[in-house]
């Protein structure tokens, strides 16, 4: 019978282990997208606190972040051993992560004069027990026993639904900017977002996985390895830029006067975008879709520059599928280093060097914002917080370009011989326990 047959059972839990972590995903990355896009205007709007304020409390809570991340990372490489040590870990993070959340979310109901401290003691309590959730998931796609092509395929359904999670934050976001002084909508809606990340959270801790990680077989593309040094340079410049826009995307549906096309449309082409690369994933290289994702970035510099209502759709949808395509290669590129050993160690550091990058973009963009009457200037294009936004894409152009280049540079030949010499890929040891 069909039913008994091997490769349809195979294919089922498969599919009963999938759902589970990619909805997970899903619910994961509500909080980060709200994070990354809601918390600075939250701060500044909805808390009445100032921009210089606003960039030291998510500064500082983004460099906690980091060195969690790192810290966290590399302590586990030796006892995460397998993909349900690490969706137990995310389990038991989930409820503390989410309850940070909520109480951040009310911060705007107390008193002005108690709202700076609050809001720095709760920003500071979830950015802490974040890494708790996002290195144990994030490890997940190295410490499944997978090839590079099906990798691959688990991040784009990943990214898929993060940028589901983007699309239903923006949504959301809509009506919570419209109404700024409505307190308890931002409570109401964080309570929402925190209940889902629990719940799909347990779920996944309870399923049960079966398999370790094994040794990458790589495809004809990914054979040739960048060293993980490269791989962190280039994501320290794409996040710089990429935090920077997503958090002034916010600003510039308040006040820009164009509403919030940019928004919807950034989360519409990321979520496309993956689609297409995967779609297309077997004709496009690393670099067709790098060179692919500079055209796209530059297409959306020059939307954002007109600014009218149908530039910032355009904007918005050239760089959510330019980025789209880079974070694809990004972490395909990562986790195949990750895969060969030491997971969550290259996943730690990773994502430790990705906070660091959106601390900085914080750090640049309050002073400008401080400097400028953003509120009113934001209408302009020419203006110094819109310039901000457009080199920030920039920064996701230069990226694409200079890893294209890396690639091309570190060809290999159809047989997998490295064309030119291959760099060392940077290692994370670990240590002996059995020595004293």
């Amino acid at each position: 019978m069909v039913a008994d047959d091997p490769l349809v059972r195979s294919r089922r839990r498969r599919v009963t282990t999938i759902v589970p972590y990619l909805l997970a995903h899903f619910a994961k990355s509500q909080l980060w997208h709200a994070s990354t896009l809601l918390f600075a205007f939250f701060l500044t709007e909805a808390c009445g606190l100032s921009v210089g304020e606003m960039g030291a409390i998510m500064a500082g809570s983004l460099i906690l972040n980091a060195g969690i991340d790192a810290v966290l990372g590399l302590r586990w490489r030796t006892t995460v051993a397998d993909i349900a040590d690490a969706a137990r870990l995310q389990a038991l993070g989930a409820p503390v992560t989410g309850g940070f959340f909520v109480l951040f979310c009310g911060t705007p109901l107390l008193p002005y004069e108690y709202r700076l401290g609050w809001g720095l003691v709760t920003l500071l309590g979830f950015r802490a027990s974040y890494p708790f959730v996002d290195v144990a998931q994030n490890a997940v796609v190295a410490l499944a026993a997978l090839d590079d092509e099906a990798r691959c395929a688990l991040l784009a359904g990943r990214n898929i639904a993060s940028g589901l999670a983007a699309l239903v934050i923006g949504g959301l976001a809509a009506p919570l900017l419209t109404h700024r002084h409505e307190s308890g909508m931002w409570l109401g809606w964080g309570t929402c977002i925190a209940t889902i990340m629990y719940g799909t959270a347990w779920w996944l801790g309870r399923t049960k996985f079966v398999g370790r990680a094994a040794s990458p077989t790589p495809s004809s593309d990914m054979a040739t390895r960048l060293p993980f040094i490269a791989l962190l340079a280039a994501l320290a410049i794409m996040m710089t830029g990429t935090a920077t826009f997503r958090t002034l995307e916010p600003y510039h549906a308040a006040f820009s006067g164009n509403g919030a096309g940019l928004l919807f449309w950034a989360a519409i082409g990321g979520l496309a975008s993956q689609i297409l690369w995967l779609a297309g994933r077997r004709r496009l290289t690393f670099i067709n879709i790098l060179v692919i994702a500079a055209v796209l970035s530059g297409m959306a510099g020059i939307g954002l520059l007109r600014g009218t209502a149908p530039g910032a759709v355009i904007a918005g949808l050239a760089f959510g599928m330019a980025t789209g395509g880079v974070w694809l290669v990004l972490w395909s590129a990562m986790m195949s280093v990750a895969a060969t050993g030491n997971a969550t160690g290259y996943v730690g550091v990773f994502t430790g060097v990705s906070k660091c990058a959106q601390a900085l973009a914080l750090m640049l963009l309050s002073r400008v914002l401080a400097s400028s009457p953003y509120r009113d200037t934001l209408s302009y294009p020419w203006s110094a917080p819109s310039l901000l936004m457009v080199y920030a894409i920039g920064a996701t152009g230069v990226t694409s370009l200079a890893l294209a280049v890396a690639y091309a540079l570190n060809r290999t030949t159809y047989d997998g011989t490295p064309a030119t010499p291959r760099p060392a890929v940077l290692t994370i040891p670990v240590p002996d326990r059995r020595r004293r």
